[in-house]
């Protein structure tokens, strides 16, 4: 047995409460093991110190299994009925069987005689630490919005000139204003709502020099190029009467070089009153230099009109939790997307969770981070991250030939055991967005762009479409992802038949349960090692996924009896190249 392989933790997402009367465990092996069992129980079974004799617990075997690259998971749930939680794996591989536990392995013998006595121990179950996301973010399906590039309304007291909308396939620039605006999205929420989107996330709204809106000038000004925040409001109001939840951005990892505080350093310099609410090591700061880069201050990566905000310093918590407050209290937004999540004190987000649940029980805070983000998520300073791991995985499938199922399963189950299960179903999912390369350009193919989403949309999760993802709209690298919404060809039905596939998938995602649920069983098909065949269950209905990129086509009559529920590149029970089918045992 290869001992190196084994691997458990008695918290994080080896050990969680899934609600006050569950616990997930679960454990991590090589691939020579054949079987492991639980044996579990309440701790003071045995009394306090063990007086009324040795501790013994259930057996359970484990059956939910997850391959993984190099490993198994081993996963199961227990229900320990005094919330205290004392157990020991028994691990078995061809004729060898040992035990694990928390300080290391034994023989069962000795574990049983209860020589070996230090056993893993989840100590009590107290609601207060459960990870309860909100519940609606569960079914919520999200259309992010750059709001400079969605759609220009009538705004007659902005009387600044704009550049003529840019046409279908022309690239864009950072600097380019095309005059986008906040009314531009009231006059489109009936489009959003008739495609099935049930929540917006808006890219910054706040005062700004740039097209962007990440380098905040003022936090508490709604742009004047998007209107004013009675235009925000009424944005707000009007969404909520069609059942669209609002999201919207939060920069606090820094600002823009015209953020008051950041001003006043750079005039007063060291006598400035926020000189600590920023990092500069040095005060010959110099317009022109690169200031940044020669370590004067920090800044978002090193662009110096972006300063780096002391998020340590009470006093700069205190002002962006209010800043947060008056974003719920005033517009009554429903969350926010924290920018640069990864960088700001786990102090500050713990603050901040805090306080605008007391304002919103159900506000969805969710933060951009890149890369495994466990220890933002254990102690509820996020409900969820922006989950970059699951496009790339599925990205990485449809693009790259060499790419098997099994590694996209590998990939998907790395990306499913992350998290806690309630965490993997409310987490950000999509295939694009204002700071990846467009999918169909990623791809290079408008079939492989809706294998993608139809693969995004049957995993668990919060799913959002960019703009423009229903049409499959074109966009290189930052800042070509950001190409004006071409509404004169959707009006005139160019992109009928893309919006319809965007609708159905979207209608299927809410009204079949097993699509969401988090339970992915794959199935390996021995005809093609491109052939993707995975299964999602809920309420005893089973919906069978096909995704074929193997260049040849399939006759999958082991679906013959089902209800086909969506489909491409699918004719006669037969699954072509770059298509895909959605299938409900009947």
């Amino acid at each position: 047995m290869n001992y190196s392989a084994i691997d458990h933790k008695a918290f994080d997402n080896y050990c969680y409460c899934l609600n006050e009367n569950e616990v997930r465990l679960s454990l991590k092996t090589g691939k020579d093991v054949d079987k492991v069992e639980l044996v579990w129980g309440d701790p003071f079974d045995g009394g306090v110190m063990g007086e009324h004799g040795v501790w013994g617990g259930s057996l359970s075997e484990i059956t939910e299994c997850m391959e993984l690259e190099s490993n198994l998971l081993w996963s199961i749930v227990v229900a320990p009925k005094f919330k205290r939680l004392r157990y020991y794996f028994v691990i078995h591989s061809g004729n060898e069987k040992i035990v694990f536990a928390e300080s290391g392995f034994s023989s069962v013998e000795d574990a049983a005689s209860g020589k070996y006595s230090e056993f893993f121990i989840y100590p009590w179950m107290n609601p207060a630490d459960i990870i309860q996301p909100p519940e609606w973010v569960k079914s919520c399906v999200w259309y992010q919005i750059f709001p400079s590039r969605f759609s220009k309304g009538q705004y007659p007291e902005n009387k600044k000139e704009f550049l003529a909308w840019s046409k279908l396939g022309q690239q864009v620039s950072n600097h380019e204003s095309y005059g986008g605006n906040l009314q531009g999205i009231i006059d489109r929420l009936d489009y959003l709502k008739d495609l099935g989107i049930t929540g917006i996330y808006s890219t910054p709204v706040n005062q700004s020099a740039s097209q962007h809106k990440y380098d905040t000038a003022d936090y508490l000004t709604i742009d004047s190029d998007f209107g004013t925040n009675e235009t925000f409001a009424r944005l707000v109001k009007e969404a909520h009467s069609r059942g669209i939840r609002i999201m919207v951005d939060g920069v606090f990892n820094h600002c823009g070089k015209e953020f008051f505080a950041w001003q006043d350093v750079l005039k007063n310099k060291e006598n400035s009153k926020y000189r600590n609410w920023f990092f500069v090591n040095d005060f010959d700061i110099r317009e022109g230099e690169p200031n940044a880069s020669k370590g004067k201050f920090y800044s978002f990566a090193f662009v110096d009109n972006m300063p780096k905000l002391n998020t340590n310093n009470p006093e700069v918590q205190d002002y962006f939790i209010n800043v947060c407050k008056k974003w719920i209290e005033e517009f009554d937004v429903d969350g926010i997307r924290l920018d640069v999540a990864n960088e700001p004190s786990h102090e500050f987000w713990k603050r901040l969770y805090i306080e605008t649940k007391k304002l919103k029980s159900d506000f969805y805070i969710v933060g951009e981070i890149w890369h495994n983000s466990i220890p933002w998520l254990r102690e509820k300073e996020f409900d969820a991250v922006m989950n970059y791991p699951i496009q790339k995985a599925i990205s990485t499938f449809l693009g790259y030939e060499e790419t098997t199922a099994l590694n996209l399963e590998h990939n998907l189950n790395r990306c499913l055991s992350m998290y806690y299960t309630q965490t993997n179903e409310v987490l950000l999912n999509q295939m694009d967005s204002h700071d990846t390369i467009r999918i169909t350009n990623r791809l290079k193919s408008t079939d492989k762009a809706l294998c993608a989403l139809a693969i995004l949309f049957a995993m668990p999760g919060s799913v959002c479409i960019y703009y423009g993802t229903e049409i499959l709209l074109e966009g290189g690298h930052d800042p070509d992802n950001r190409r004006c919404m071409p509404w004169k060809e959707i009006e005139e039905g160019v992109f009928d038949d893309r919006i319809d596939f965007t609708k159905k998938l979207i209608s299927l995602r809410k009204n079949h349960p097993a699509l969401r649920s988090s339970r992915v069983e794959f199935i390996r098909e021995k005809e093609s090692d491109r052939l993707l065949h995975f299964v999602k269950t809920s309420d005893g209905k089973k919906i069978h996924v096909y995704v074929n990129c193997s260049k040849k086509k399939f006759k999958l009559g082991c679906i013959s009896d089902s209800e086909i529920l969506l489909s491409l590149n699918w004719k006669d029970g037969e699954l072509f190249d770059n298509g895909f089918v959605f299938a409900v045992e009947k």
